[in-house]
């Protein structure tokens, strides 16, 4: 947990991909985990391999609580 804090605070350009109307779906196929389009609106992309991987990761932690 403490490296994907640590991750997130050092790379936020990884985590979040601001962008205009016209480029939401550009940005989802190119995979980015989380778009924030210029009205502030944010979604997370479920197609994305690495959402996938850490909802997977997460519902397992869960299973072995």
């Amino acid at each position: 947990m403490v490296r994907i804090l640590k991750y997130l605070f050092t790379s936020p350009e990884k985590l979040l991909q601001v962008t205009d109307h016209r480029n939401v779906q550009e940005s989802i196929d190119d995979g980015e985990r989380i778009i924030i389009d210029e009205d502030g609106r944010a979604r997370v992309n479920v197609r994305s391999q690495a959402v996938k991987e850490d909802f997977t990761r997460h519902v397992d932690a869960l299973k072995r609580a």
